[in-house]
């Protein structure tokens, strides 16, 4: 009520409608999650993957077998609501100060804590490998607008995707495509969310009375963009999943076959289109208060699966310049991990990486460090005994090895 009047004084039911909607939307996202195995949001595919660590297979035996589990989740989320809201009220003052805190503190605290973490997947070099990887990969994207959560529901969903379309191939042949009802609902909706979107936008455009010009068909030399080369760099990782997976047995083979010539076609045609076609432009009438109009490309969308990231005044060499900096500090912590052991790495990185930033105390610099670097250890080493992985420094003292408190090596 008298929104319009109270709106940019610092109303409080403004925040109270948005944290209520966020809080609510926990509960309707574990629907699918628990039920049919579909993350409803992206925090629940994080949730699956842990369900999957586990041993629980999302569908109806976590609304039978274990339903005491389901239940468990639905209570948390309830109780995690009353808490949360009294635990933000008591320490509100303390928790906002976390937003004060300089990124020559906050950035080598977090890579610590992301390294050993990464390092309890399975135990292994891997493990570190994949993290920096899959770090540089996520930078890309981020930098291009290409969604991440796919990425993420494949790797989550792709187990099951694979396991249960080899079950239905081998019981009903392709015949349960179009034979079964469930199935065919599904694909319905699965190709109305997809292309609805697209007729929408079409039906709008045409509808606006916008006078457009043809779209011209020929070499398009401005689209050769750092977003086409990973679009090729993608189409390749799909060409060579096609050629190594020809050779499998039928079984194995089904599903990168199948995601691979879709994901060929696909990504072909997003080529071809780029380089060979340009989309015509249109003047849509959009006045504002002035009276202007303004004039956009008809193959710009104003949808995006993304945040959308403000760099301010940064220029892209800046930017450049930054992520290699810091992608040179992840690889330097691993040439140190491996001499002188993860664990014993990250204390240098930290101190090193703080410095580098502009931390200009020592005195706060080795307090954070030696605070961090100690927990670690204490919760790693001490209490969950963490088989720490081999450097060079223990290859040539032994020793090191013998005992716990120094085991680190």
């Amino acid at each position: 009520k008298d929104a319009e009047k109270t709106f940019g004084t610092g109303d409080v039911r403004g925040v109270i409608a948005s944290e209520s909607a966020n809080n609510a939307k926990e509960g309707g996202a574990l629907v699918p999650t628990i039920a049919f195995g579909v993350p409803g949001s992206a925090s629940m595919a994080l949730i699956l993957g842990a369900f999957l660590i586990h041993g629980l297979v999302p569908g109806p035996d976590m609304l039978t077998t274990h339903l005491d589990i389901t239940y468990t989740m639905v209570w948390s989320v309830a109780l995690a609501n009353i808490f949360g809201a009294g635990i933000c009220f008591a320490f509100a003052k303390q928790l906002a100060k976390v937003a004060l805190l300089r990124i020559s503190i906050l950035a080598p605290v977090v890579i610590v804590v992301v390294f050993v973490g990464a390092y309890q997947g399975s135990q292994q070099w891997g493990d570190l490998y994949f993290l920096l990887i899959f770090g540089m990969l996520g930078f890309i994207m981020k930098r291009l607008r290409w969604p991440r959560p796919p990425l993420i529901l494949g790797f989550v969903l792709g187990a099951l995707v694979e396991r249960y379309m080899f079950i239905s191939v081998e019981r009903y042949g392709t015949a349960w495509l179009w034979e079964r009802p469930v199935v065919v609902v599904m694909i319905a909706i699965t190709v109305f969310g997809i292309l609805g979107p697209l007729v929408r936008k079409l039906r709008a455009h045409y509808k606006s009375g916008a006078a457009s010009e043809k779209g011209a068909i020929g070499f398009q030399p401005q689209n050769l963009n750092a977003d086409l080369l990973f679009t090729l760099a993608l189409l390749g990782v799909f060409i060579a999943a096609l050629v190594i997976s020809s050779g499998w047995a039928f079984g194995a083979k089904l599903v990168p076959q199948v995601v691979g010539w879709t994901a060929v076609a696909l990504l072909t045609l997003y080529v071809v289109l780029t380089l060979f076609y340009r989309a015509g432009a249109r003047r849509a009438a959009m006045r504002d208060g002035s009276g202007q109009t303004a004039e956009q490309r008809a193959g710009q969308s104003d949808v995006h699966f993304d945040i959308v990231v403000d760099f301010g005044d940064l220029s892209p060499q800046v930017i450049l310049w930054r992520a290699v900096t810091y992608f040179a500090w992840l690889l330097l912590a691993f040439g140190l991990a491996a001499v002188i052991g993860l664990l014993p790495a990250m204390f240098f990185v930290l101190v090193g990486f703080m410095w580098f930033l502009g931390e200009r105390s020592w005195a706060r610099t080795f307090a954070v460090a030696i605070a961090v670097w100690v927990f670690c250890y204490v919760l790693f080493h001490q209490v969950l005994f963490v088989p720490w992985p081999q450097s060079l420094i223990g290859d040539w003292f032994p020793v090191l090895r013998t005992n716990i408190p120094t085991n680190l090596f």
